[in-house]
């Protein structure tokens, strides 16, 4: 997609047009205005709409009915909500309707470029991702790292400079968290790219079997040797062989590949001469090869001479920014095969996937949103699709403070999902309200248009210390 952005919105104000309209001029936006929800659907019929931002309180067709039509008409469009906190329950059953996001009115002019930027940074995204599904029609599996996290972005870093340099690399981390994408993308990005990518997972091939897998055999070697075979090493020539579970080959396989790094040759099962071979080695592990070492099972030797560079892949609960963006692509990537009615996510599963440590990581995530896309029934997966293997700490907190005596009163009564969104708003909102008011709770709540006892009531509802905002010594 070509800039400008157009962008839509919608306020019976015209103050607020014409403020929102200021703020938000630019050389990259397109800006169009409308006084009332039927006029902004007319404008979203007729020209290219990017982004739509709509007062909630509007005559006739409010933001609430103007979202969801946005949403069913063009599901890609993302929605933010402009909203006074008396209206705070009401905003939050449009995030419910698929609004992306919210303002709080008065308006923070930087707030709202910073929402605006992250909701078109979204809409690009989504058009990403129609890229990866027609790649996906045409038969090619898409295999790439999605995030935008700092711990994510250092590990990229990490990879584009091993890939350049042709030595061993240990890739560490938990199961799932993609590890053989990490090697993939070293390889791809490295002079062998155009050489084959092979991979065997050491703790899935019997000890008996893994070194013909690895080194090949040649006719006769054992009974059922009929012919020659080339090993893994000699399959991988020219290119990478990434060794999955390197913690699990057994000690003499391990003296094995020892030989090989040292001598860059291999042996095939029962031949009495050595072929050489010009292979990339890289290893995987989800266990700590130092304790593997102190425990006896794994090589030393074999150690040094693999983590030439090692790479530690973070796990999915340490950089939850991602989530909802590998979300996504996961969507994107099974939705055409699975349930190609389904475009994105709902506010509510994106709350309650947020929510959840993952232990699983990507790979649980990945299976989580296959398992949704089987049962949902709309364009979006609500958080009623998203089933998760154990509660998830943000569902037991939102749970235990509905169920504490002379706790905050509610704002909305409904299923768990609704729950989950609404703490997020919540959340989000006073974190906003809290950064403007300085820390100081008398401030917020004047501004809030509520009693300082309602903001204090909220703040314990969503764990926030107003202290953390102050400004100052």
């Amino acid at each position: 997609m070509q800039k400008p952005y157009g962008i839509l919105i919608a306020d019976d104000d015209p103050d607020t047009l014409r403020l929102v309209s200021r703020y938000l001029e630019s050389p990259d936006h397109r800006l169009l205005t409308a006084a009332d929800g039927t006029r902004a659907l007319a404008h979203l019929d007729e020209e290219p709409v990017h982004l739509v931002l709509t007062d909630l309180m509007m005559p006739g067709l409010d933001g609430i009915a103007l979202t969801r039509e946005v949403k069913r008409r063009h599901p890609q469009v993302p929605v933010i909500m402009m909203t006074a906190f008396a209206s705070i329950s009401s905003a939050v059953e449009a995030m419910k309707a698929g609004a992306l996001d919210y303002v709080p009115k008065p308006i923070n002019p930087e707030e709202l470029k910073v929402k605006v930027g992250r909701a078109l940074d979204q809409y690009r995204l989504q058009e990403e991702m129609v890229g990866l599904r027609q790649s996906a029609v045409r038969g090619g599996r898409v295999e790439e790292f999605v995030g935008e996290s700092p711990l994510l972005r250092r590990v990229q870093n990490l990879l584009s400079l091993v890939a350049a340099r042709d030595v061993p690399v240990v890739l560490v981390g938990e199961s799932g968290t993609g590890k053989e994408v990490a090697a993939r993308a070293i390889h791809n990005a490295s002079p062998r790219a155009g050489g084959p990518f092979v991979v065997i997972n050491c703790a899935a091939v019997p000890e008996t079997l893994l070194e013909s897998e690895l080194f090949g055999y040649v006719k006769g070697a054992f009974t059922g040797a009929y012919g020659p075979k080339k090993g893994l090493f000699e399959e991988a020539d020219g290119g990478t062989l990434l060794l999955d579970e390197i913690a699990d080959a057994p000690l003499p396989i391990q003296t094995k590949l020892l030989r090989v790094l040292q001598e860059g040759e291999i042996r095939r099962l029962g031949s009495t001469r050595n072929t050489p071979v010009n292979v990339r080695v890289l290893a995987a592990s989800n266990r700590d090869l130092r304790q593997a070492i102190a425990a006896g099972g794994f090589r030393e030797d074999l150690y040094y001479r693999l983590s030439v560079v090692t790479v530690g892949l973070p796990p999915l609960r340490d950089r939850r920014e991602d989530i909802p963006l590998l979300a996504e692509h996961f969507v994107a990537r099974y939705a055409p095969s699975i349930n190609p009615e389904v475009s994105g996510l709902a506010p509510d599963a994106r709350a309650r996937l947020m929510g959840y440590n993952w232990p699983g990581n990507v790979r649980e995530l990945e299976n989580t949103i296959r398992r949704a896309l089987v049962v949902a029934r709309g364009r979006l997966l609500m958080g009623e699709d998203v089933q998760l293997a154990a509660p998830s700490p943000a569902e037991s907190g939102a749970a235990a403070a509905a169920a504490a005596p002379g706790g905050a009163p509610a704002l909305a009564d409904g299923p768990l999902p609704l729950a989950l969104a609404e703490e997020a708003f919540l959340r989000s909102y006073f974190e906003d309200l809290l950064a403007r008011a300085g820390g100081n709770v008398s401030r917020a709540a004047q501004m809030a248009g509520v009693s300082r006892k309602s903001v204090y009531q909220y703040l314990h509802r969503v764990s926030l210390n107003p202290r953390g905002f102050r400004r100052g010594p």
